[in-house]
């Protein structure tokens, strides 16, 4: 699905289908997709979570009228507690129930056993039933393999669980092991089964092992320290905010319609409570067609941080060879190769004067001049919130990984847009306000902790568990720094989020149509409104209200350092005394 974006015209944000900078496409980014899988149990499980999510709705504290905001009491959220047991078995899939045209095959090479499945062509055709010991996480593994790239659905207990691949890039046919991590199981009996898609896939074998990545896993990330090294007060502040609450305690984030807080404001009306995060678009910034709505968005950002609310900014980049047109971001119509900007020539700290002439004389590409060119204008919008005292969490270039957009060519050259963006940035036009947010969702793709101080992936097309999966991989590549669900279409239960632990930094729930509907009201196709109400309302979530004052932290933290300061010094002194 071709992702769309949130334009300033609120009917047009109700037309459209879901509204996301990067929607579904988060499943070619092959690294995270691997990690993305559903944590969803068996129907028992399901319908006890539902009942749990009943019991911690808030309740109304008085009736409102029309016209007035509802305010809810807020509900405490305890995790479950599910002890890890060791277990480990393995089943083979020819002792599994085969019906219709599936058959016991022994002709492909490396199966174990007396044989394994094939000629599956319906759900129905193979079942095996496994059993476990206790309620906990599992790790289950299917052995699969196939004469050609094949695809198919996996099935746990009736319920469509995940989907998957069998690449098979050798032409050997080789059996493969297809990874389904940390699945919460209740004890007793469960049934697999397999949804055939495309190709001919056989099944040798189903592992079943208990996953003690949940029962141990810890957050923290209270050691971190910006990128930045000259980083301004208010942007250190509102690091350390997110760094101690991280792993305890979410914060919650929106994404807005450019040059308004629509969606903020729905989520107020219906909740009662504001968002702590608010996150706008710099998209216009580069169009001759936009600046009014550009200015807008600024002015937006401004008064919620006034009103005591954090600001994010992605940028959706049109392509610099097409500035007015909000397609361009896409490589299919930018008609921009960001490889031709790539120079080994250190451009991040010159003046345009002196670019434009090593432009005009060949030194650099027109394609590098172009992208300075667009880096300097969104510095300009963005030196307006760093001369008011606002720090932003800023997060460019999303999703390179998934090849969707024009900075997305190849590893090598996103990383020199990154770095030369992120120096421009902070060494020529001085805005040290920035806390960097890295969301490319490959490893193969990471600018390095130098470069960025918080890890995130964008959610889409997946139920409302905690994804821990996907912070698990992140957490594995970020070296202690916090990470963040970016953009996600479903919320996920806040309970969910405490049985996993998957305690985020922040989660920016996408607007327009993933939350708004056609009348201007909420929509419930991807979070109820129950479900929000819950999320807004608990002790375990980080809401506009709670937010203590960034700029008593900064004035804290600034008496800190040159506190740490003096007393170096000052030991230094004694130390060079006693020598003496």
């Amino acid at each position: 699905m071709k992702m769309r974006f949130l334009s300033a015209v609120i009917a047009a944000v109700l037309m459209s289908g879901c509204l996301a900078a990067c929607g579904n496409e988060i499943h070619n980014n092959k690294d995270v997709t691997a990690e993305l899988d559903l944590l969803t149990a068996d129907e028992d499980t399901t319908d006890e979570e539902t009942t749990k999510e009943e019991a911690v709705t808030p309740v109304p504290e008085e009736e409102k009228t029309e016209d007035e905001v509802k305010s809810f009491k807020e509900v405490k959220i305890k995790a479950a507690e599910l002890k890890y047991k060791k277990h480990e078995k393995t089943y083979q899939a020819e002792k599994g129930k085969l019906n219709g045209t599936a058959a016991e095959a022994s002709k492909r090479n490396g199966y174990e056993g007396s044989g394994y499945v094939s000629g599956i062509s319906q759900e129905s055709d193979w079942e095996l039933e496994f059993e476990v010991p206790t309620d906990q996480f599992y790790n289950i593994v299917l052995t699969v393999g196939s004469d050609e790239a094949a695809s198919g659905g996996f099935s746990l207990d009736g319920s469509k669980y995940s989907e998957f691949t069998v690449i098979n890039e050798d032409n050997e046919g080789r059996f493969e092991n297809i990874s389904f991590k940390n699945v919460k199981l209740k004890k007793g009996k469960h049934k697999v089964s397999f949804i055939p898609d495309t190709g001919i896939v056989d099944i040798d074998q189903v592992k079943v092992t208990a996953n003690d990545e949940i029962s141990k896993l810890s957050l923290n990330a209270t050691g971190a320290v910006l990128s930045d090294k000259e980083a301004e007060y208010n942007a250190k502040a509102l690091y350390r905010l997110i760094c101690n609450n991280y792993g305890t305690r979410v914060l919650l984030a929106q994404n807005d319609t450019a040059g308004t807080n629509y969606e903020s404001e729905l989520i107020h009306k219906v909740t009662g409570k504001y968002p702590a995060v608010r996150l706008g678009d710099m998209m216009y910034v580069t169009s001759t067609k936009h600046a009014d709505q550009s200015a807008a968005e600024i002015a937006e950002a401004l008064k919620w941080y006034k009103d005591g609310g954090i600001v994010g900014y992605m940028w959706n980049w049109t392509s610099p060879n097409n500035p007015d047109d909000n397609e361009s971001v896409y490589a299919e119509n930018a008609k921009f190769d960001i490889t031709k900007a790539v120079t080994d020539e250190a451009i991040a700290l010159l003046d345009p004067d002196t670019l434009a002439q090593m432009a005009e004389d060949g030194t650099i590409s027109d394609e590098c001049l172009k992208i300075i060119t667009d880096i300097d204008k969104v510095s300009e919008q963005l030196i307006k919130l760093r001369d008011d005292g606002v720090p932003v969490l800023w997060r460019p270039l999303q999703e390179a990984s998934n090849g969707l957009y024009w900075w997305g060519k190849d590893a090598d050259s996103y990383i020199w847009l990154w770095q030369t963006m992120y120096a421009r940035m902070t060494g020529y036009h001085g805005l040290h306000n920035l806390v960097w947010v890295w969301s490319a969702q490959n490893i193969n793709w990471y600018v390095g902790g130098d470069y960025c101080d918080v890890l995130s992936a964008d959610v889409y097309g997946s139920d409302k568990s905690g994804q821990v999966n996907a912070l698990l991989y992140l957490q594995s590549v970020a070296g202690g720094k916090p990470v963040a669900m970016s953009e996600c279409d479903r919320m996920p239960l806040i309970q969910n989020l405490a049985d996993e632990h998957a305690m985020w930094s922040y989660i920016g729930q996408w607007g327009g149509s993933c939350i708004v509907n056609e009348e201007g009201g909420l929509s419930e196709e991807f979070n109820t409104e129950k479900d929000l109400i819950t999320m807004y309302n608990n002790d375990l979530t980080i809401t506009r209200d709670k937010l203590p004052d960034l700029m008593t932290m900064a004035t804290e933290i600034k008496k800190e350092e040159e506190k740490a300061t003096k007393d170096k010094s000052k030991k230094a002194k004694e130390k060079e005394k006693s020598e003496d």
